[in-house]
């Protein structure tokens, strides 16, 4: 199509589009008197919509009638004339297509002509042949932007509405003033309307936009007739009616406030609010608009980098510090809109933004890095010269001095970095850490108590929290009130040494034993002042843990076995320790702080080990087994720890009553790999056989540790003579059992066993 009859066409659509039908008819009749309009069917298919809208029907078909049998560009009006009679509904369909098919053998392929046959199937229902036969129209002609739209119709009414989306957006983009309810087109033809000084057209223009909400969606959106009202009180003015254009104003101010006192308002339709004010020199009001969304809970990302982008570019950085103050008020660890912020701050400072960004990455590279303490200084010392309100740099500095000694130094910096950001709770932790630790706990206090519990808190936010104020408990002596909050920090982070040092002492001076062994032991007082670990002395710290493990105080030998096995180089012994205190302590927590072990470099075949006693203390067999099985599975496992891992799993089949035989086989595999021989293996493995039926073998392997009588050697020996039908004789041996204090689950369960047979003399094969 040449650019002439193009935008000529266009002009045409524009002014169908504000309903000026006449004017639009002229132009196209003058456009398709021309050799070029003449040549274009696009151009005559408007024409011929446009003469169905003003029902000019039969008109039109004369025209191309006569112009037919004048032997005038058959080709053309034979085609214009097929498509007017389809599109007035001179003929059915199917006669339609017809004539449409024969004019496709006559002329060949038209991107006209495959159109009429795929609006005439469209009609029909017969929707696949319509999408084929729009899709060689636009094979035949890419320019052949109707087709787009129909093949559009076509997809919704077969509910494909990705599909509709799709065709209509190309539709749109070929032929934007062809349809209605784009809020861009309406605008952009009021906007040239009014610039023509046509302003009935103009108004036209932008209130069909409502009405099209209207009659498609039955109502109207908030910021549309904000804009309609705007426009239209625009257009009022320039036509010197005041009067209504303040009227229009006025309503549309109401609008706006209720959209911004509205708590429902979605964050887009603010801001679009906020640019049809701008776009109308409304600055004071738009302003209002874009802090309501900077200070809203859950805003995006982007819509903050929109706006804070949007008045740096413009140069209004005094404007963007404002906004951006008040939205870091509300939101103050916001990162976009601490960013926006920083930026807002460095402009008004002349500072180079470029540069100090740059400055700033590397600062960030260095300290996760934990690179050279040289640069590092250096760089933060050149970043405080050109900007000094940079919270975060003044964070690191004083870390930086505060690890090299100089506390002083370090509270300067760290005491402006709280003046810049206390609002933001990293901030505010890290300035309360240091006071507590270097100036008035009291003070520390204050901070705390200005850090709310929100759900914005994140984990290590929240343990530090607690960790902070268990601290200050400790150091007023409130030891209590310290151990029940370092409970809870100990529930995230189990392991963490500060925080078994500090549960170690509280425990400490809460035990109920004598003044000598209320004291911290070297070893504590070493790791609190962060002493190299490899100069640290354990001989004391040991020896206590004994003698207070010989006063049942369970929760400090634990915390303290913790502790020492953190230093111990995952020693077996260490672990056998920690495990049989935990067993004595509380299973249940035990569980879950070995747990957290997993996939951190204390992984290992021991862990799992631990993991699956602690389980059969817990009288959890199957678990227990899982793990015990994982460290069979483990790369690389030990002899030794395949022994351990082979006796464990026999004995929770054993107790389990599952697959004896399998329980025999793991049994052997263990006392073949134990270079030991432990007494306990051959207990398992005489209990092992004992439950397979085997009597001799298993009264074999008891008779080795003859001198041995620990309570379970005890119930497999009477469980022998019973079996062999020596009642009494079990009964005797059995005894003893009877009068010892049950401590563990599995003890519980020998004496239930024994129970069964010493009193009720239930028959050994029927009871297993």
């Amino acid at each position: 199509m040449e650019k002439l009859v193009e935008k000529k066409l266009e002009q045409a659509n524009k002014l169908i589009f504000v309903k000026r039908y006449h004017d639009a008819e002229k132009l196209i009749d003058d456009v398709l008197a021309s050799p070029d309009g003449h040549s274009e069917l696009l151009v005559h298919l408007r024409r011929i919509e446009l003469s169905a809208m003003l029902k000019k029907v039969e008109k039109t078909r004369s025209h191309y009638l006569k112009q037919i049998k004048a032997g005038k560009a058959p080709e053309i009006n034979e085609i214009a004339l097929a498509l007017t009679e389809q599109h007035g509904e001179v003929v059915s369909p199917q006669e339609s297509i017809s004539v449409f098919q024969e004019l496709l053998k006559k002329y060949g392929n038209n991107p006209a002509t495959f159109y009429g046959i795929a609006y005439s199937m469209e009609q029909q229902g017969n929707f696949d042949r319509a999408i084929y036969n729009y899709e060689q129209s636009i094979a035949a002609d890419s320019s052949w932007y109707i087709s787009y739209f129909g093949m559009s119709q076509v997809y919704y009414q077969m509910g494909d509405e990705k599909r509709g989306d799709h065709y209509f957006y190309l539709f749109e983009s070929a032929a934007p003033f062809n349809v209605y309810g784009n809020f861009e087109t309406h605008r952009r033809l009021c906007q040239e309307f009014s610039e023509n000084e046509r302003f009935d057209e103009a108004e036209t223009a932008i209130q069909a936009l409502s009405e099209w909400w209207l009659d498609n969606k039955g109502t109207c959106p908030l910021e549309i007739q904000i804009y309609e009202l705007l426009s239209t009180a625009k257009i009022a003015a320039v036509r010197g009616d005041q009067a209504e254009a303040e009227t229009r104003r006025t309503r549309a101010n109401g609008l706006a406030l209720q959209a911004l006192d509205d708590p429902h308002t979605t964050e887009n339709v603010l801001y679009f609010i906020a640019k049809v004010l701008e776009e109308f020199d409304d600055f004071t009001a738009a302003f209002k608009f874009y802090k309501r969304i900077l200070k809203a809970e859950g805003g995006s990302p982007a819509m903050v980098q929109k706006i804070g982008s949007q008045f740096l570019a413009l140069g209004e950085y005094a404007l963007a510090r404002e906004l951006f103050v008040d939205a870091y008020e509300v939101h103050p660890e916001n990162p976009d809109v601490r960013f926006c912020l920083l930026v807002s701050n460095l402009k008004l400072a002349e500072v180079n933004v470029e540069e100090y960004l740059i400055g700033r990455e590397r600062l960030r590279q260095l300290v996760e890095s934990g690179g050279d303490k040289v640069e590092l200084l250096a760089l933060l010392h050149s970043l405080i010269a050109k900007f000094a309100g940079d919270a975060e740099v003044q964070g690191h500095i004083g870390d930086v001095y505060l690890r090299l000694g100089n506390i002083d130094r370090a509270a300067r910096h760290y005491e402006v970095m709280y003046q810049i950001d206390g609002k933001a709770r990293p901030s505010a932790l890290k300035y309360a850490a240091f006071v507590m630790q270097n100036r008035e706990p009291d003070k520390a206090m204050e901070v705390l108590s200005r850090i709310s519990d929100g759900p914005g808190l994140s984990a290590d936010h929240q343990a530090e929290v607690y960790w902070l104020k268990s601290n200050y408990f400790a150091r007023k002596r409130n030891f209590r009130e310290s151990l029940q909050l370092l409970r809870k920090v100990l529930a995230l982070d189990p392991w963490n040494v500060s925080y078994l040092v500090q549960e170690v002492i509280n425990l400490v001076h809460l035990a109920p034993v004598d003044d000598d062994l209320k004291k911290v032991d070297k070893a504590l007082v070493s790791l609190t002042g962060n002493t190299d670990e490899h100069r640290l002395d354990w001989s004391e710290f040991d020896q206590a843990t004994l003698r207070f493990e010989k006063l049942n105080a369970h929760e400090l030998v634990y915390a303290r076995r913790k502790l020492r096995y953190l230093y111990a180089n995952g020693s077996d012994a260490s672990l056998s320790d920690l495990v049989a205190a935990a067993c004595k302590h509380d299973a249940s927590r035990a569980t879950y702080d070995f747990m957290k072990l997993l996939n951190t470099n204390f992984d290992s075949p021991n862990i799992y080990w631990a993991l699956g006693i602690i389980f059969k203390e817990l009288w959890q067999l199957e678990t227990a087994s899982v793990w015990f099985e994982q460290m069979l599975l483990y790369p690389g496992v030990s002899n030794a720890a395949k022994s351990k891992a082979c006796l464990e799993l026999a004995d929770c089949l054993i107790w389990q009553g599952k697959n004896q035989r399998k329980a025999v086989e793991l049994a052997q595999i263990a006392l073949d790999l134990d270079e030991r021989k432990d007494a306990r293996g051959v207990r398992v493995l005489a209990h092992a056989f004992l439950k397979a039926g085997e009597v001799r073998q298993a009264k074999i392997y008891l008779e080795q540790g003859e001198g041995e009588m620990d309570p379970e050697t005890r119930y497999l020996r009477g469980l022998v003579e019973y079996r062999n039908g020596s009642r009494a004789k079990a009964n005797e041996i059995w005894k003893p059992l009877l009068t010892v204090r049950s401590e563990s689950l599995r003890f519980h369960n020998i004496k239930q066993e024994v129970l069964k047979f010493y009193f009720d003399g239930v028959p050994y094969l029927k009871a297993n």
